[in-house]
């Protein structure tokens, strides 16, 4: 949010508020110490939760849930946001699904178990097109992160907008549970310290997209490192060399660079939505910059 104020603010762009939704006022804090020059305190009877103005002169807003954000034309963008959700993790055996619990073992530790046979998650949950995939064993969906995206598409239907989501994902192709934890930058059991370490979960870009296909235009998933190049990053990265005042901060640039295309290009996804009243619009234009049909990205790549 810090760079997209820094962007606005060069093209003197304040006709615009910041609304960012936040659980954790420990974490609204330090939201606060970071874009905005003063702390402020919490506000009661309204919406909000917390009123300020960013160190470029912007009204911002804290709010505990989507719902409180108020009416109008809307960007919703979120980094990292969905593979926090919580997951429900299915496996199949012969022609059951069972659920995976977490349990207590004898001994009071935490563990993982199934169900005896299908329950109401399992039969509420898993689409027939999954069900009917006869090399699947296992599936695994966030039902919050369907909530999320269906409250997005009802804002920008109504109200108009779109959103950018980039988080780590798949297509929907995915057969393995992917849920894990991670401490210190290494890999661990997610059940061995909870409220320590750090949990996550790929998201299914795929799953969420026939959640809301009939009411948007859903663009994605789309590889981070092609959506990057699409919107420019390597005249960006060039620019930033030239201006750059010592050798130091040109290799930290190109180390940055390198990570956002290399390895975290392919893991990390982008995936937008638009009204479809914009569909004729984008049509045109081959989609949405950053998201461009293969043949447009071509020839924009010839004739650059």
């Amino acid at each position: 949010m810090n760079d997209v104020l820094n962007a606005l603010a060069k093209f003197n762009d304040k006709d615009v508020s910041v609304h960012l939704v936040e659980m954790s006022d420990a974490l609204i804090d330090e939201q606060e110490k970071f874009l905005c020059i003063y702390n402020s305190e919490n506000t009661k009877g309204t919406p909000h939760v917390r009123k300020n103005k960013t160190r470029t002169g912007v009204n911002i807003y804290w709010y505990k849930s989507i719902d409180d954000i108020p009416d109008g034309f809307t960007i919703f963008i979120a980094n990292e946001f969905l593979d926090a959700l919580p997951v429900h993790q299915f496996e199949k055996t012969g022609d059951l699904w069972k659920e995976v619990y977490v349990n207590l073992t004898k001994e009071g530790d935490l563990c993982f178990m199934t169900s005896k046979g299908e329950n109401l998650h399992t039969k509420g949950l898993i689409p027939a097109a999954i069900r009917n995939e006869n090399s699947r064993l296992t599936w695994e969906c966030s039902p919050e992160s369907g909530t999320v995206v269906n409250q997005i598409v009802d804002r920008i239907t109504t109200f108009g907008g779109f959103s950018l989501l980039v988080d780590y994902g798949h297509d929907g192709s995915r057969n393995t549970h992917s849920f894990r934890a991670y401490k210190s930058h290494k890999q661990v059991d997610p059940l061995s310290n909870p409220g320590v370490v750090d949990l996550t979960a790929d998201v299914d870009f795929g799953y969420l997209s026939t959640l809301v296909e009939d009411r948007a235009l859903v663009y994605g998933p789309i590889e981070q490192r092609i959506f990057l190049t699409q919107l420019g990053i390597e005249h960006r990265l060039r620019r930033l060399l030239q201006i750059c005042k010592n050798r130091e901060e040109q290799e930290q640039l190109i180390k940055s660079y390198n990570m956002l295309i290399g390895d975290m290009g392919t893991k990390f996804k982008a995936w937008a939505l638009f009204p479809k009243t914009l569909k004729f619009i984008l049509d045109q234009r081959g989609g949405p910059v950053g998201f461009a049909s293969k043949e447009k990205a071509e020839k924009k790549e010839n004739d650059e």
